[in-house]
């Protein structure tokens, strides 16, 4: 993550420390300068919005169009596969190199301004409550133990507050995020898909993904398996592989963790539209749509 204003409870101001030592500068600033090609695919989201979900899509698709599954589950960690670009120079990952199955592929948590042009866009847009309190579920047992931050002080301070970028070594705000991509959201190179679509239909999902990075689209068994292994029931039995625990492990101890530090739990877990209502306090919810008034002037 890029550096935060240490602002907030003593627990606050620990994980952003923390935080501000994930990514390097030069390690981030490497990976907005990728060299893109016309048929590179990047997914496109705000964190916590489905981005480990839409990877394994795309990589199965690509996979399975490409050699009919040798490749398709041959990978540590889904990153590893399709990397991470902001953090990928850190980790040792040449963006430029070839990958696995074609068409490259690349996961960015960029706005517009800031994402590498050129390219294909899949952008995944979810519910601003739902992705606050995974966001919170994310990082609690590995930035501060379950309890000792108020999921309350952690969107106000780390949510509520964050607005249009500085610098590259910042991320936007949600709101911010989502209104860079929304004037584009019928370019022919962007496909906008919302987080409760792919819940309420994931074959209807997995054809439009298809069609999209043109991969399987006239072949119903790529799509059934490509589906199948999309699954909420598929990703938990490989959980391990959907973790995190490779950047995690690798960049635990630039930031003072132990290695192992947030290895214990599944980062799958059963998305559900809504959800994050039963968990925060209305005032919190009123707070996160109010956020539209001040960014939107549709």
């Amino acid at each position: 993550m890029p550096a935060e204003a240490l602002t907030g409870s003593p627990c606050m101001q620990n994980m952003k420390a923390k935080l501000s030592k994930f990514e390097t500068e030069e390690g981030r600033l490497k990976g907005l300068a990728v060299k893109t090609r016309p048929d590179d695919v990047f997914i496109v989201t705000t964190p916590k919005a489905g981005t480990t979900w839409m990877q394994q899509i795309c990589h199965q698709l690509r996979c399975l169009a490409a050699s009919g599954d040798v490749q398709g589950m041959k990978f540590e960690e889904i990153s590893d596969v399709i990397p991470f670009i902001e953090l990928a120079g850190d980790l040792g990952i040449d963006l430029e190199a070839e990958q696995v199955a074609q068409p490259r592929m690349f996961k960015t948590h960029c706005w517009r301004e800031h994402c590498p042009k050129g390219a294909k866009y899949i952008i995944v847009v979810r519910d601003p409550i739902d992705v606050a309190v995974s966001f919170y579920k994310f990082f609690e047992g590995w930035f501060f133990e379950p309890g000792e931050l108020d999921i309350s002080e952690f969107v106000q301070d780390f949510i509520l507050k964050r607005g249009k970028p500085s610098s590259q070594m910042e991320n936007a705000s949600y709101w911010e995020h989502l209104l860079s991509w929304w004037p584009h959201r019928h370019d022919s190179n962007v496909l906008w898909l919302f987080y409760e679509d792919m819940l309420e239909d994931l074959e209807g999902t997995v054809r439009k993904v298809a069609k999209f990075i043109d991969c399987g689209t006239k072949d119903d068994a790529i799509i059934e398996e490509a589906v199948k292994r999309s699954s909420f029931k598929f990703m938990s039995e490989n959980s391990h592989k959907f973790d995190e625990h490779v950047s995690k492990r690798l960049r635990n101890p630039a930031m003072g963790l132990p290695p192992d530090a947030g290895s214990t739990g599944s980062k799958v877990r059963q998305g559900s539209k809504g959800s994050g209502k039963v968990k925060l306090p209305e005032d919190i919810q009123a707070a996160l749509y109010a956020k539209w008034a001040p960014v939107s002037l549709l």
